[in-house]
């Protein structure tokens, strides 16, 4: 997976390495930062609330979620 998910983020990683003023490259870096946290809010969501919908208990889903505690796996299902 690890192998995957580099070949995906090379393309942004090339793009990055090519701004050549570092104002503007730590700029681009903080806009993928943001677009990237949005992006986790989402997946993290829509895996919790899977999960809830498979008849996980959030305690469950929590463990499942990396060990979290229940209340954080519940934020999780409602984005947060």
């Amino acid at each position: 997976m690890t192998d995957s998910l580099d070949t995906s983020l090379a393309p942004l990683h090339a793009h990055l390495r090519a701004i050549g003023d570092l104002s503007e490259r730590y700029r681009t870096i903080r806009e993928a930062e943001e677009a990237f946290e949005a992006l986790k809010r989402t997946h993290l969501q829509e895996v919790a609330q899977g999960l809830r919908a498979e008849g996980k208990k959030w305690k469950e889903v929590g463990a499942i979620m990396g060990g979290v505690t229940y209340q954080r796996a519940f934020q999780y299902g409602k984005g947060e």
